[in-house]
């Protein structure tokens, strides 16, 4: 059985494919799977994917697209790491020693869960980091997803007994929803370094409403588990208003 599992989904984007995956050859770190989902693409992801020769490599393909998070959740339950990465198709990891990093921080921190790291942004090559102890990421996360998908490496058993990915009816913001139901149930961390070239998403305003609708919902449900979530909800009203 593989020690990590690298989730890959992707649609219509086989060049950027290319450089996602090859960005996985180039780890330091090889007792890994990687478990691609092709939603429905119908550009030439396919024979991108026929042509690689990587030793332990699945695919699944869809003929019709299912959605993101159906098909978050179906890599999620093909995986047989005891850790889960996740590098989205328009992305790619330039620490090479990213896997190896956050491996060896889970290995001795059995208390923590959710493990990510920093990004520079594509285009205009801006560093972003997040708070890196568990105690920082909660005081915001209500108020923002403190973790970029790319970035993040959790425990497989964790993110099921969890839930996985749960699809609603927007079919948006998959990730943030499983990692705050993940600090539910043990600690988070970010590694205070640049891990991914990420390519920023445009999102139209009728798309960042919903993502702000879905955001309160979140709130209302985590309560419990994070502080300052009346502070969190104000402010995304307030967002919900521009």
């Amino acid at each position: 059985m593989p020690k990590v599992s690298i989730n890959i989904l992707t649609k219509n984007r086989s060049q950027l494919l290319k450089q996602a995956l090859l960005s996985i050859e180039r780890q330091t770190f090889s007792d890994y799977e990687v478990v691609v989902v092709n939603d429905g693409s119908t550009d030439e992801t396919g024979v991108v994917l026929s042509g690689l020769n990587l030793k332990d490599f699945k695919v699944i393909t869809h003929k019709e697209s299912l959605g993101v998070t159906a098909s978050r959740q179906e890599a999620l339950l093909a995986s047989r790491g005891e850790h889960v990465a996740v590098l989205d198709d328009d992305d790619e990891w330039s620490d090479a020693e990213k896997l190896a990093k956050q491996v060896k921080y889970l290995d001795g921190h059995k208390d923590c869960v959710l493990a990510g790291g920093g990004i520079k942004t594509e285009p205009g090559s801006k560093v972003k980091l997040r708070p890196e102890a568990d105690r920082e990421i909660r005081k915001t996360m209500l108020l923002r997803n403190n973790f970029f998908t790319s970035t993040v490496m959790f425990r497989r058993e964790a993110a099921i007994s969890a839930g996985g990915f749960i699809k609603d009816e927007n079919d948006l913001a998959e990730d943030y929803d499983l990692w705050l139901r993940l600090g539910r149930i043990g600690k988070m961390y970010n590694f205070r370094e640049v891990f991914t070239l990420y390519r920023q998403p445009n999102y139209n305003k009728e798309k960042f409403k919903a993502f702000l609708r879905k955001q309160l919902r979140l709130v209302d449900a985590n309560k419990p588990y994070y502080p300052l979530a009346w502070l969190a909800a104000a402010i995304i009203k307030l967002r919900s208003l521009i």
